[in-house]
């Protein structure tokens, strides 16, 4: 691959239940999470979506995502899709590909492998809601792009670590 390729492709690792600020997804609230996540974004030609989501979640994240545009990761229970995208984060074959990777959530468990990124000279940047977003996601030194709160759901998936 050419590095000028690789440079202007970004590899977006998506945890869609932390963006929508809920446990239970539908087709209408993951279109609109993909809609201000583009809008903040700005996604370029080439760029990679891996979206993390449980079992109970897929078809709703699938169906509202929109149809070959993303790598699903299916992973249920506690911290289930977080683990599920942290696995493809480990698998350096697919990220070395990318100069730039996009975390898309505020959970604290992500931390640990943006550095791990960070020490391969990857930049890496977290997109979470403002009220979403654990505390040492802002310590370790990455860029933090905020988006808000979504009305209603903010107070199910709340952060506090």
């Amino acid at each position: 691959m050419k590095a000028k390729e690789k440079q202007l492709r970004t590899l977006h690792f998506i945890d869609i239940e932390n963006l929508c600020e809920s446990r239970v997804l539908n087709e209408e609230l993951v279109r609109e999470v993909k809609r201000d996540y583009f809008e903040l974004i700005q996604p370029m030609k080439g760029d990679q979506f891996v979206i993390g989501v449980s079992h109970i979640n897929l078809s709703a994240a699938s169906f509202g995502w929109g149809a070959g545009g993303a790598q699903f990761v299916v992973q249920s229970g506690q911290d289930g899709a977080d683990l599920a995208l942290i696995g493809v984060i480990q698998d350096r074959q697919f990220t070395d590909r990318f100069k730039d990777v996009a975390i898309a959530s505020g959970d604290g468990i992500f931390a640990e492998m943006a550095m791990s990124l960070r020490r391969r000279s990857q930049t890496v940047r977290f997109i979470a809601r403002e009220n979403c977003i654990s505390q040492c996601i802002f310590r370790i030194g990455c860029e933090c792009l905020l988006l808000p709160t979504l009305n209603g759901f903010a107070e199910e998936y709340q952060l506090v670590s």
